[in-house]
């Protein structure tokens, strides 16, 4: 499976109340993205894996994956929006915005 089909599974496994199973089709979608050799696939999966963890109120876990997503540059905008996600969620975190 390639990262976009990981990423689809995990949507339609949280939809049918599988959180465990999304979770873990997360973490495939981020190896799939190293294995493709893509930051931008990395990036759009680290910030899943994060926004899903940050929405488990998981906040140490989700941590790592968003404090990534958050030091992501790239020229194009290809993944401002997860950037901008991101750092919103780690400000609220660490309690400088509210949840």
């Amino acid at each position: 499976m390639n990262v976009q089909q990981h990423l689809l599974r995990a949507r339609d496994l949280l939809a049918r109340g599988q959180p465990e199973m999304a979770e873990s089709a997360l973490s495939d979608a981020i190896d799939a993205s190293i294995a493709a050799e893509d930051i931008v696939l990395l990036t759009q999966a680290r910030f899943a894996l994060g926004e899903f963890l940050f929405q488990q109120q998981r906040d140490d876990e989700a941590l790592p994956y968003l404090q990534a997503v958050v030091r992501t540059e790239r020229v194009d905008g290809s993944v401002d929006a997860e950037v901008k996600a991101s750092a919103r969620m780690l400000r609220q975190i660490r309690g400088i915005e509210p949840r």
